[in-house]
């Protein structure tokens, strides 16, 4: 039996800042949580900024990134909204280009995750877990695409 808990890399909708998500996430590694798992996110900047000041404040559990592969671009973009989680405009208009074609949209979805995942492992992310959404496919595609076998 392990606590695992949600923290945000691009601030919880509810919060004033970063720094007070890092307060909120060092208060739940106190009270015993294990491990945090990130909100998805689309850029490892916003991962690597949330571990670099969880550590300054103290925060000691392994942060692993969630990623959640583009599949549908609609759906991709009211997700972001609900969670406030920014979509970094360049990437939405190469997915706003190809919107009308889903295999078009799958396959950069998966090259955006799959780079993506490529930078968190090399800085340093002790893992990753996949928001899949019961389509597993473009994850597998992404873990094939790191050089990973099943």
């Amino acid at each position: 039996f392990h606590v695992g808990v949600a923290v945000f890399p691009d601030v919880h909708p509810g919060s004033p800042s970063l720094a007070f998500d890092v307060q909120v996430l060092k208060a739940k590694q106190e009270r015993g949580a294990e491990f945090a798992i990130t909100q998805f996110f689309f850029s490892a900047d916003s991962y690597f900024r949330l571990v670099e000041a969880a550590q300054a404040a103290g925060v000691t559990i392994p942060i692993i990134p969630g990623i959640m592969p583009v599949t549908n671009v609609r759906q991709i973009q009211r997700f972001a909204q609900l969670s406030g989680t920014p979509l970094p405009g360049p990437l939405i208009e190469q997915f706003e280009r190809v919107a009308d074609d889903p295999a078009a949209v799958v396959e950069l979805g998966v090259e955006q995750a799959s780079g993506m995942c490529a930078e968190l492992l090399a800085g340093g992310a002790p893992g990753l877990h996949f928001y899949t959404l019961n389509r597993s496919f473009s994850t597998l595609r992404v873990y094939r695409d790191l050089g990973l076998t099943v």
